[in-house]
């Protein structure tokens, strides 16, 4: 059965859609083992053994393959060079090409760069991957698990769509079929040529130890709402917030991930405990109302899958069209519609740090940079310590 590209849709276009792990492991390990352990972590999961098919017209699914098109590779450059090559290298989405995972070595310890598209799932999918590949080099055993598809009938279950956003979405999917256009893999390489000769990406990092962000944690709000606390403080001209939220249902790699924007600006005048308070519980007033934690799922499901690409590629001037631009505006890929910071949070992440043969010393998240977003922070914790990672696009130009 296919499974169609619905509300994922906007990852298709998007040219730096990326999901970063760096994995720094240390003991006694031939490559060879890592290699083994990497591809049998690909044969365990549906979404990397899979392809993505664009159809004539401009609908795209995934296609199941009976062999993985993605790639692992041992270089001895450092990390932060293979990045760079890799993500001026646009994926082979229609070969398989899902993940790409690096093996080099830096100042005497092995580093795991697993660079991932988001079409093959959210943040804790490659974490799922990863967590596969420990597994195999400790010698224990991996089950397969399948790509749940996030499909409007999964998501009319959970929450529906306002009136007048379902009137709004009808009325400009009616105007794009007077337009249409269907893109193609050429336009999915266009795309990405233009960005990357622009933007080179800067990643910056901040390490906290968990015992010390807990003794300032006021104890009535989450540490991820601290955090984001910090980081408005931090970011003072920031108004709103896109915050990515979970809706994960199983254990399998898929993109389980919604997300919400808050209007919530640090007030300087206040104390860093009475902000955190209200910004912790403007967070969850949006998180207990069910049809705003789906909403962008719903919206983007509905939305025609060509115009969705039509309106990535008009933010990055690979499309021209009056309507798209408005259209672009409305939803906040050009102009000040769009947010001033996104904050994706892994948490704690649940992956052993001792194997037979190694030590998984840190894991590193850094998070995808969407269009709409202006700035771009990731927070992952292992081991006890916190770290933050500053996702920045320098401009070449």
């Amino acid at each position: 059965m296919k499974k169609y590209i619905r509300s994922e849709r906007a990852n298709l276009f998007e040219p730096n859609v990326y999901i970063g792990l760096i994995v720094k492991l240390s003991g006694d390990i031939e490559s060879k083992e890592i290699e083994k352990a990497v591809y049998a972590a690909y044969q365990a999961n549906e979404a990397t053994m899979c392809k993505v098919v664009l159809e004539d017209n401009g609908c795209a699914y995934y296609e199941k393959m009976e062999r993985s098109g993605c790639k692992f590779y041992a270089d001895v450059h450092p990390w932060k060079e293979l990045l760079c090559q890799s993500e001026k290298s646009p994926f082979a989405l229609k070969e398989g090409e899902l993940v790409r995972i690096f093996l080099t070595k830096e100042s005497n310890q092995l580093v795991l760069l697993i660079h991932a598209h988001h079409l093959v799932g959210d943040g804790q999918s490659v974490l799922i991957l990863l967590k596969d590949i420990v597994s195999r080099l400790n010698s224990e055993p991996i089950t397969y698990k399948p790509m749940l598809s996030i499909d409007r009938n999964f998501l009319e279950k959970r929450a529906g769509l306002p009136i007048v956003a379902k009137l709004f979405v009808n009325r400009i999917n009616q105007k794009w079929k007077k337009n249409k256009k269907c893109f193609n893999w050429d336009d999915y390489d266009a795309i990405h040529e233009k960005y990357w000769r622009k933007y080179v990406s800067e990643i910056e990092w901040k390490t906290y130890h968990m015992k010390e962000l807990k003794v300032r944690c006021p104890k009535s709000i989450t540490m991820n709402s601290f955090m984001i606390t910090e980081l408005l403080r931090e970011y003072s001209e920031c108004k709103v917030v896109g915050i990515p939220v979970s809706i994960r249902e199983d254990v399998g790699m898929s993109n389980q991930t919604s997300g919400i924007a808050i209007k919530c600006q640090y007030k300087f005048q206040k104390t860093l405990e009475v902000n955190a308070d209200r910004i912790h519980k403007t967070i969850y007033r949006k998180l207990k109302n069910k049809h705003k934690k789906y909403f962008i799922l719903i919206f983007m499901e509905r939305l025609c899958p060509s115009l969705i690409d039509a309106v990535l590629l008009q933010s990055h001037g690979c499309f021209q069209h009056k309507f798209t631009e408005r259209l672009a505006k409305i939803m906040g890929y050009i102009g000040d519609g769009g947010r001033d910071l996104g904050i994706t949070n892994l948490n704690k992440i649940d992956i052993p740090n001792r194997c037979d043969k190694l030590i998984v010393e840190d894991i590193l998240f850094i998070p995808p940079k969407v269009s709409y977003t202006k700035n771009v922070i990731g927070i992952s914790t292992y081991n006890h310590r916190l770290t933050v990672c500053y996702h920045k696009m320098e401009n070449r130009l």
